[in-house]
């Protein structure tokens, strides 16, 4: 991973900072050096062990993140080792990506424990901070369809001015920045996409008008801000194969899509072989409409090849949408990490349900609920309809909505809860209208296991 975030070669600094204000500490005293700039993409960092404390130090080097306090413990935050015991080190650090605030510490370890100098801030071709520096980056419009096998490079920022097909391999650099003009430009995914980033240099897909990356691109000042739908969607066909998005955010899209951002389409082939991987999806245009979510990925079938993990949605309408024999990996989050009450408006997997397609299908995610359309049919050889510890289902209000299967094709937790879309007291406001509306007896049909109404936290059903 450091490899593909930084290549090190050793320099020298002159050294400045604050000092490890703990007298005759066990820790090791040391300071943080103020990064000096080499070129646009490279700095020099590092930091100067002052003191020991108590034992040698083992190792020392300098932690850098997106976000204060960096540390070496932190998985979202990258460390450089620099060498062990006193005096100063220093190293110089690259790709450091414009547009973006990164925050360094130095850090000493000993038999103590790990002590960190200050933390000192550097942002690559900004004149102060805070994401701008929108003169330093590099404009490549972007019209054309993509028919031979390309690399979007660093210290770019793609403007995507239509909906132009990816019909040839595509790689996407780390810290590449994708601005979409208008709601009716998008990307169309026949062939195979790279976009492998990392945390501290993620690769980003916004909107035209949003200055925090790469600054002012469309030269308005603060005439302009980004909005939900200022761009339309990114349509992944069913023609590509492995793709790869990690560590990707997309913004302000949504458009023209309804309320997509990402879509699982067919094209002219039904393999989505794809991951999507510590990605980003907010701020997305959006309805109450199942089928209109930031993710919508009502075409996958198998987890195993369709890849959803450890993705981020808040601030969406739906965050995402599957069809209900494709088992959703839980790791996925749907609030806001930096604001846990920032979440989506109707905030759940919304569940088409087409069935289960001769599988066994695990329902385990615990964060939000599912909603599944219309209920669910369990039943046949090889299905299984498998409902986790604390899980939460809800169905719509209709007659004749239910879930239904036999002993053989249900395997429910004891603690899991089938209810009403309209109870809050479950799950949450799905529905997303605060009070305006509340769950009665008779909302859905109940939950049926052979001939028996299932009894167990079961709410609102007419049985």
């Amino acid at each position: 991973m450091k490899k593909l975030l930084f290549s090190l070669v050793i320099g020298v600094i002159a050294l400045s900072g604050c000092h490890h204000d703990q007298a005759h500490s066990p820790l090791p005293q040391l300071t943080t050096a103020t990064p000096i700039k080499v070129n646009d993409s490279t700095y020099t960092c590092g930091g100067t062990v002052t003191d020991q404390g108590g034992s040698a130090v083992t190792d020392r080097g300098v932690a850098i993140g997106l976000n204060a306090d960096p540390s070496i413990d932190n998985a979202n935050d990258i460390a450089i080792a620099i060498g062990s015991g006193t005096g100063p080190f220093a190293t110089d650090i690259a790709p450091f990506a414009m547009g973006y605030t990164y925050h360094v510490r130095a850090y000493a370890k000993n038999n103590a424990g790990i002590a960190y100098g200050r933390d000192v801030t550097v942002t690559p071709g900004s004149g102060g901070g805070g994401g701008g520096g929108g003169g330093n980056c590099n404009v490549v419009q972007v019209s054309n369809d993509i028919t031979t096998a390309t690399t979007w490079t660093a210290g770019n920022v793609y403007v995507v001015t239509t909906f132009i097909d990816i019909s040839a391999p595509l790689v996407i650099e780390p810290g590449v920045i994708v601005k979409f003009k208008d709601a009716n430009c998008g990307l169309e995914v026949y062939a195979k996409v790279t976009a492998d980033a990392t945390a501290a240099n993620p690769i980003i897909f916004t909107s035209y008008k949003d200055d925090n990356y790469c600054g002012d691109n469309n030269g308005d000042g603060s005439a302009s801000t980004p909005a939900k739908g200022d761009w339309g969607y990114m349509d992944m066909r069913g023609d590509q194969h492995g793709s790869l998005f990690r560590y990707c955010k997309f913004l302000y899209g949504g458009g023209s899509g309804g309320g997509n951002v990402v879509i699982a389409n067919t094209g002219t082939g039904n393999i989505h072989d794809f991951t999507f991987d510590h990605c980003t999806f907010a701020h997305t245009h959006g309805s109450s409409s199942g089928n209109r979510a930031a993710f919508a990925g009502s075409d996958m079938k198998d987890p195993a090849v369709s890849v959803l993990t450890n993705n981020i949605f808040y601030d969406n309408a739906v965050p995402i949408y599957i069809v209900s024999s494709y088992a959703l990996d839980p790791s996925n989050v749907y609030h806001n990490p930096d604001n846990a009450s920032e979440t989506n408006t109707y905030n759940c997997i919304y569940v088409w349900s087409y069935g289960l397609a001769g599988k066994t299908v695990q329902y385990n995610e615990t964060e939000v609920p599912y909603v599944l359309d219309q209920g669910l049919a369990a039943g046949g050889s090889g299905q299984l309809f498998s409902v986790g510890p604390n899980v939460t289902i809800k169905i719509p209000v209709g007659a004749g909505n239910s879930i239904t299967g036999g002993t053989a094709n249900m395997a429910i937790d004891p603690t899991a809860v089938f209810t009403s879309m309209r109870d809050d007291a479950h799950g949450g406001d799905t529905n997303g209208d605060g009070s305006a509306s509340s769950p009665a007896a008779g909302d859905w049909t109940g939950v049926k296991i052979d001939q028996n109404w299932y009894t167990t936290n079961v709410f609102y059903s007419t049985h």
